[in-house]
């Protein structure tokens, strides 16, 4: 927490609006009356009773200010004059403290505080400080349309050599209030000082002083030289001042310290193509932090100035660095950071993933199976793996998987005398109720990264729900806490972490809130094969690759658990456990993925009733971007669809029944709606977003191609050209952009 959150219970009203400033809007999923969410996974909260916020990936927090210096730089009084800038004058209530003295009965003594010729005094300015110089800033017209105003103070030697401190305060003309100001300036159009006289050098062709502050602007100005600045100082030169400049002959004068040669390179960088030349001028003799105003008393004058900026150099442009690893078309193919595989086309490089399986699926078997092949750096399942350090923490059944599933893997692949590089951890793991557990996981997993003499590479945390005790799974908020955790664990290892978890009831999708799916990388589903053995008689299991980032999902990989004896018992009793192996007779190699999908009962009426829509030209609409479909696909609003799917569900006497059987029925179709749009949404057949709903073009079993999305048929040579030139492709679109007269 920064130091300056002592000040913070002055700014704390204005937490929510300075976190939407700094981060956008809220995550709407995640936020709550009392606390705001900002981020995919909303890791930065804001209490919104207390003013305060807290960052639970990287375990930061602290008040308002200490959040203006994390993201802009600015600590202590620069957080404030942040503040101001952006129109939060919580320091300045002076006009709400006259009103409050106004009134009948009010403490006259919470009244606002006065220099001794009767000027308003900000709270930041001591009794003793008054308001010296005020600055009109003038449209190009000449009326006035807000002024800065300066406050001097004495203060001890010790504290400050030159014996006083200053500050300066926005305000703007304001008839409705006591003193005739306003101290809230927001949204106020910020302009160059001095502007009239400004264009009218610019139009004469004289040349442009731009340097820091109003005072020395005015020093130049009594010695006829045109000059100009912004409002306040060095590191500000807003967008909306730019444009006054264009066609001018501008010589940039820089202060003696590094704030200036930034405050340089910024203006210089925003006039380009606006000004006609610039130029910049270092003052010779200059003290450190000093300026024009130190150089025309020791001898400056306007004459030499003018003589130096004859002679001063062009601006060169600063190269631009991006701070979002912005990267050019034609620089795609350099070399830099690419998209890796941990198991290629099924686990990404450090990323998050999801394993997910029934009970008694064998989940936990394939997730040792995934481990050991990449702790070993070999291939599964035919997949090429990249070979790398394994930590396993084993939250459910930590001594079965120590004393017999991984010994169960050591003696089937003879591989007990190798050394290496994996880990179990075998104390339980809480990714929810606080950020201290997950911290010191993340120490624990670096300090065995140490000792592996190849980078850590996956993370497996077996299980997600022993891992977030107290957690409700189907709260989005509880989730994306979780999810922001498992998050961090990813960023500070650098390794994939792979999250093994429950299906639901249905088996249709993980247990619990639909941003687990959402928010990870990978997706691996275990499940039975129904009816299906080997030839040794062992039931055959399926891990489908039910999501891959940008790659092929559906692919799947058959297997068996076969027996493996590890040793007896006391009593002289065989013990055994079980690995993942390929079905007895078959290669072990990726399946072909299934041609199409079959669905049943809801999930097919919902499809078709999606389908139906999708014909209706009235009614649907062209696929969003985000769906990165082909042109001609195409869209329904999600009310219209749940309307459509009610009007199928409902019988003929629905209307008919008592009223209290009429809404357990009308809720028993709103949860069959809701399951079967959530199972279409995870297989993939459907996308949708907060309006829309669309089909993905997925294959399913009794379903044609979405409309709009049929496949195009090759024209061949003796078929008839199309007329007017068109593609062929064109053509069924005519009837709906020309319909025939009295339709």
């Amino acid at each position: 927490m920064s130091s300056n959150d002592s000040k913070s219970d002055q700014f704390a009203r204005h937490a929510a609006a300075v976190a939407r400033e700094l981060f956008g809007e809220p995550n709407k999923q995640l936020s709550s009356n009392d606390e705001l969410r900002f981020g995919s996974h909303g890791s930065l909260s804001v209490d919104l009773k207390k003013g305060t916020w807290f960052d639970h990936s990287e375990g930061q927090g602290g008040g308002v200010l200490a959040l203006i210096q994390r993201e802009t730089g600015r600590a202590n009084g620069e957080a404030v004059e942040w503040l101001r800038e952006h129109g939060y004058y919580v320091e300045d209530r002076g006009d709400e403290l006259a009103t409050r003295q106004a009134r009948p009965g009010s403490n006259r003594n919470a009244g606002p505080r006065l220099d001794r010729h009767g000027n308003w005094l900000p709270n930041r300015v001591p009794e003793h400080g008054e308001l010296t110089k005020t600055y009109d800033y003038c449209d190009e017209n000449g009326a006035l349309s807000y002024q800065v105003a300066r406050y001097d103070w004495s203060v001890p030697v010790e504290q400050n050599p030159k014996g006083h401190e200053k500050t300066f305060v926005q305000r703007k003309p304001d008839s409705s209030k006591r003193n005739g100001w306003s101290y809230e300036v927001k949204g106020t159009v910020p302009l160059p000082y001095r502007l009239p006289e400004l264009l009218e050098d610019i139009s004469a062709g004289e040349e442009i002083f731009i340097v820091e502050g109003e005072k020395k602007v005015d020093m130049l100005r009594d010695l006829g030289v045109p000059a100009t600045c912004n409002t306040g100082g060095a590191g500000k030169f807003p967008e909306d001042i730019v444009k006054w400049f264009t066609g001018a002959k501008v010589t940039i004068l820089r202060d003696n310290d590094d704030a200036g040669a930034k405050h340089r390179d910024l203006v210089g960088n925003k006039l380009i193509g606006y000004a006609q030349r610039i130029r910049t001028l270092d003052l010779p003799g200059l003290p450190p932090k000093g300026g024009v105003d130190d150089w025309l008393p020791a001898g400056g004058s306007a004459e030499k100035l003018y003589e130096a900026a004859q002679a001063a150099k062009l601006f060169e442009a600063t190269p631009f660095e991006s701070k979002f690893g912005a990267v050019p078309w034609l620089d795609f193919d350099l070399p830099g950071v690419s998209y890796e595989a941990l198991i290629k086309g099924v686990l990404t490089k450090g990323e998050l993933s999801l394993l997910l399986g029934e009970s008694q699926s064998g989940k936990s078997f394939l997730a040792i199976d995934i481990a050991m092949a990449v702790a070993r750096g070999v291939n599964w399942f035919g997949k090429r793996v990249r070979r790398g350090g394994v930590i396993y923490q084993a939250g459910e059944s930590a001594v079965g998987v120590r004393r017999k599933r991984f010994p169960a893997y050591r003696i089937h692949h003879d591989c007990a005398r190798e050394p290496l590089p994996v880990v179990l951890l075998q104390a339980p793991l809480d990714l929810y109720s606080s950020d201290d557990p997950t911290e010191a996981f993340i120490e624990e997993c670096k300090h065995w990264a140490r000792t592996f003499d190849v980078p850590l590479e996956l993370l497996v945390i077996d299980t997600f729900n022993k891992a977030t005790p107290g957690a409700n799974e189907n709260d989005g908020k509880d989730m994306g806490l979780v999810l922001a955790r498992c998050d961090r664990i990813r960023q500070a290892t650098g390794a994939h972490v792979m999250l093994v978890h429950h299906m639901n009831a249905g088996g249709t999708k993980a247990r619990g809130h639909t941003s687990l799916f959402a928010n990870v990388e990978n997706v691996i589903l275990v499940r039975h094969v129904p009816d299906h053995s080997d030839s040794d008689g062992r039931k055959i299991r399926e891990a489908v690759i039910a999501k891959q980032k940008d790659g092929e999902d559906g692919v799947s990989f058959r297997f068996v658990l076969p027996q493996v004896e590890i040793g007896h018992d006391g009593d002289g009793d065989r013990v055994t456990s079980c690995v993942v192996a390929p079905p007895a007779g078959a290669t072990g190699e990726t399946s072909a993925k299934p041609s199409a999908i079959q669905l049943g009962g809801a999930n097919q009426k919902l499809l078709r009733a999606l389908y139906d829509i999708l014909d209706d030209p009235v009614i649907r609409q062209p696929a969003p971007i985000e769906a990165k479909l082909a042109d001609g696909a195409r869209a329904v609003p999600r009310k219209e669809l749940t309307r459509r799917f009610f009007t199928v569900e409902k019988s003929d006497d629905f209307d008919g029944l008592p009223e209290e059987e009429k809404k357990k029925k009308e809720a028993a179709v709103r949860q069959a709606l809701h399951r079967a749009r959530e199972a279409l949404y995870n297989k993939r057949i459907i996308g949708m977003n907060d309006e829309l709903i669309w089909a993905t073009g997925k294959a399913v079993q009794g379903f044609a191609p979405p409309p709009g999305m049929a496949p195009k048929r090759k024209r061949k040579e003796e078929d008839d050209p199309p007329p007017d030139d068109r593609p062929a492709d064109d053509l069924p679109f005519l009837d709906e952009e020309f319909p025939e007269p009295g339709f």
